[in-house]
């Protein structure tokens, strides 16, 4: 199976530039690419950028090693993550396809100019299947400081 994890972070930078920057630092980190990525300054906190990217995990895996490179990964950015239980559950519109749902966040990551960190690991239903699916944990960014 494919495999992506969304990220949704706050970074206290200045501009959209200076946060593309830290993001290709993840990526380098990471050695996954970053697919896709979206800015949004928070309302509350104008000194902090929201942001959403994606990154497609390279390789073919099962849900187990999706996981377990997902937590290797998430250790590059900071330790001490609160994680929640992999979710394995069935898209009722397509029943005969298993999907796989792995989600926490760090709200004091070790990585400069990162202040908040989430991520979820789901299986990439458009690039396997040539479907989207939303997880049981949804893809939206939730600004927790509005």
């Amino acid at each position: 199976m494919k495999f992506q994890i969304i990220w949704n972070a706050f970074f206290k930078v200045k501009n959209d530039e200076k946060a593309n920057r830290l993001i290709n630092q993840i990526e380098v980190r990471t050695g996954h690419p970053i697919v896709s990525k979206q800015f949004e300054r928070s309302k509350k906190e104008p000194s902090l950028l929201g942001v959403t990217f994606v990154s497609k995990l390279k390789d073919e895996m099962t849900m187990e090693a999706a996981v377990f490179q997902t937590l290797q990964l998430i250790n590059l950015l900071g330790s001490a993550w609160t994680v929640n239980n992999p979710l394995i559950t069935k898209d009722p519109e397509y029943p005969s396809e298993v999907l796989l749902s792995f989600e926490g966040f760090h709200s004091n990551p070790s990585f400069t100019g990162l202040t908040w960190v989430r991520f979820l690991l789901e299986t990439d239903t458009k690039l396997e299947y040539g479907w989207e699916h939303s997880s049981a944990y949804g893809t939206h960014f939730v600004n927790q400081l509005e």
